[in-house]
């Protein structure tokens, strides 16, 4: 390759490992980790010494460290901390997190407080630090992959990650149309595919249509909480209730115990996907009256298919709902493909032959193929016509209105570029003009994701506002009659916005005179529950 020509990363950040891939010689490559892996631990850590540690070293120290380990840090980027999301799950994680700055969510590592983007910012510059050494040349550019179903916060913060990570970001793609470009281009394909991401931490669903390089999607959805980490979650909790019915021990007071028990939990998942019975081995789990007890619970595959079967029934009621969303059926999907470490899983595989009555893509790779298909992209954008993407937007984004509702400006599914435009109401004397802005799918805001507050001057009262989102499904918003032109409106955040408070108390409310109207039998019970703190889980 001549040294002169530049050299654009696709980066797949992922909840639990990121992959790495470039172009060359018009054929897309993995970049080995500095182990030799073709992915790395999204892990960051602190050691006792005070280093900084990423990736398999990081990793490989969580079970004596794990107040000073970051995982799972995809979950948490670009949520504002008094978010409801946030608040269901904050206490879900074995390290703090707080309110940042800005009331973003941030996390506290070895006692200094990290903002989500500059955690994943050391992951990424990790990446570009192996890339760099591996490929002999400074590398600057990169086109970085999300989930389809990441709001606009998310988005942003994933961009701002690439920046503090010293990458200049050309794109933000979405997952599984990277995938889709990976398996399509250059093939001269003339039809439907479904692309069913399930990753460590997401879940999305996406269905195009591909036009030879044009890939077009139709439909698109998903969920920001669903993943490999919750399979992982019900073996634990599995586990734990086992091993106490055997022992009367509970080992959930044991930071070091659950952390053991994690990772064996995930490498037994991994080895039933091959094997049909394992036993979990874990010798000296705890100390009982000065002597070792130690920890061997028999694991089939038919057990853990019993005990993730509603999670993969889950997946599929969003693949139902994108179908229908697309106006299509089943039977017009000519191909699925499977993406994201957790598709390994028989189950999945069966399920997924099961629904649409074919089995599975073969050759596209799990891990491998939402890097290699950002890196397509990425070797495109220094060309000429290559590859033209057509994106849909996976939430509904609009602004609050009175009684806590949501009002739609631009809805689901609606392809990008794209801009809707309405009028400002009339100026009221006294009022302040601010519209809070929300992204989601719910009527309500409570259940939405505040993306921050439009501040207007008082001229602007009856003014034509217009939402516009890029290619990148961001969102940018301007305001004409206020000036000598279309003027940029910036979404600043804040604390909670009022109205939000409000519709959060009359939804506390709600749930308390729920809760004393539910009777003893009918609540929910788990003898476990409590151990997903931990793991950042359901």
């Amino acid at each position: 390759m001549p040294p002169d020509k530049p050299i654009l990363l696709g980066i797949d950040l992922g909840t639990t490992n990121t992959c790495v891939a470039y172009v060359r010689n018009k054929i897309a490559r993995v970049v080995p980790s500095d182990k030799g892996s073709l992915i790395l631990p999204s892990v960051v850590a602190v050691s006792e010494k005070g280093d900084l540690l990423v990736g398999n070293v990081a990793k490989d120290q969580m079970v004596v460290n794990p107040r000073n380990t970051i995982y799972g840090a995809k979950r948490l980027i670009g949520r504002q901390y008094h978010s409801k999301v946030v608040q269901d799950i904050k206490h879900y994680f074995s390290y703090e997190i707080v309110e940042g700055p800005k009331g973003e969510s941030a996390v506290v590592l070895a006692g200094k407080v990290y903002s989500l983007p500059q955690i994943s910012a050391f992951v990424l510059q990790h990446c570009k630090r192996v890339a760099e050494a591996t490929l002999g040349q400074e590398i600057h550019d990169a086109v970085i992959s999300v989930p389809a179903y990441y709001n606009d916060n998310q988005r942003n913060a994933v961009k701002e990650a690439g920046r503090l990570a010293g990458f200049n970001v050309k794109r933000i793609v979405n997952e599984p149309t990277a995938a889709a470009l990976a398996y399509g281009l250059n093939r001269g394909f003339d039809h439907k595919v479904l692309v069913y991401d399930l990753g460590g931490g997401t879940f999305d669903v996406s269905v195009l249509q591909l036009h030879g390089n044009v890939m077009e999607v139709l439909a698109t959805g998903g969920d920001t909480f669903l993943g490999g980490v919750d399979f992982d979650n019900r073996i634990i909790d599995y586990v734990l209730e086992e091993f106490r019915n055997e022992t009367k021990i509970d080992l959930t007071q044991s930071p070091i115990a659950m952390q053991r028990i994690k990772n064996a939990a995930e490498a037994a998942k991994i080895d039933l996907s091959l094997l049909s019975n394992v036993v979990m081995e874990l010798p000296y789990i705890i100390d009982r009256r000065g002597k070792p007890v130690d920890l061997r619970i028999p694991l089939s595959r038919e057990r853990i298919n019993t005990l993730v079967m509603d999670l993969v029934e889950k997946t599929f009621e969003h693949v139902e709902r994108v179908l229908e969303e697309a106006n299509l059926s089943r039977a017009e999907i000519q191909e699925v493909l499977l993406v994201g470490g957790q598709t390994r899983m028989p189950l999945v595989q069966g399920r997924t032959h099961h629904y649409f009555g074919k089995p599975p893509r073969k050759g596209v790779h799990p891990d491998e193929s939402v890097a290699i298909g950002a890196a397509l992209l990425a070797e495109s954008m220094l060309e000429i016509d290559s590859v033209t993407l057509v994106d849909a937007l996976s939430m509904p984004i609009g602004i609050a209105v009175t009684g806590g509702r949501f009002r739609k400006i631009i809805d689901k599914n609606v392809q990008i570029p794209t801009q809707r435009a309405f009028r400002l109401p009339p100026p009221r004397p006294g009022a302040q003009l601010e519209l809070d802005v929300f992204q989601g799918e719910s009527d309500k805001i409570v259940d939405n994701e505040y993306l921050g507050t439009l501040k207007f001057p008082a001229e602007a009262a009856g003014q034509r506002v217009a939402f516009n989102l890029d290619e990148e499904c961001l969102l940018r918003v301007t305001i004409e009659g206020v000036g000598s032109g279309p003027r940029e409106v910036m979404l600043a955040t804040r604390d909670t916005p009022d109205a939000l408070k409000l519709a959060w108390q009359e939804e506390a409310e709600r749930r308390r005179l729920l809760e004393e109207r539910t009777p003893p039998a009918e609540k929910p019970r788990g003898l476990f529950a409590s151990i997903r703190k931990a793991f950042g889980g359901e």
